[in-house]
């Protein structure tokens, strides 16, 4: 893959665990070749779900669940929310046993958003104690 990857630190929540990845995506005929890079590695085979979501600025976003219902779409619109044009995101999880609810889908979004910020897709907002002046 000729573009590089920004990855995001592994999110562990009873047990599962979750990580975010992000690249440059120039357009939909690349897409293929960069989910099959993503996944070459041993860890990402053994993943439970591989979910993601594209935007380019020549074809319709699209987004994938894997068996994650309502994933893909959570992604495709933090793309869109960012205005991220040119960039696909892919999570995975390897699912650690215990049911996480509706919390499944905030580590979702936590490891797309860190590895679209880490890749300079989006800003990261500052809190409040962050931009307070001493």
């Amino acid at each position: 893959w000729p573009f590089p990857i920004s990855s995001s630190d592994s999110i562990v929540d009873r047990k599962s665990v979750f990580e975010g990845h992000a690249s440059h995506l120039p357009s939909i005929s690349h897409l293929r070749a960069f989910l099959h890079h993503i996944s070459l590695s041993k860890r990402a085979k053994k993943a439970t779900h591989r979910m993601y979501a594209y935007r380019t600025s020549s074809s319709d976003p699209g987004q994938e669940d894997d068996g994650e219902g309502g994933s893909g779409e959570r992604l495709a619109r933090l793309l869109e929310l960012n205005n991220c044009k040119n960039a696909v995101v892919v999570v995975f999880r390897w699912y650690g046993g215990v049911k996480l609810g509706s919390d499944r889908w905030k580590r979702i979004s936590e490891a797309g958003k860190e590895a679209l910020a880490k890749g300079g897709f989006i800003e990261e907002k500052r809190t409040k104690s962050a931009t307070k002046r001493k």
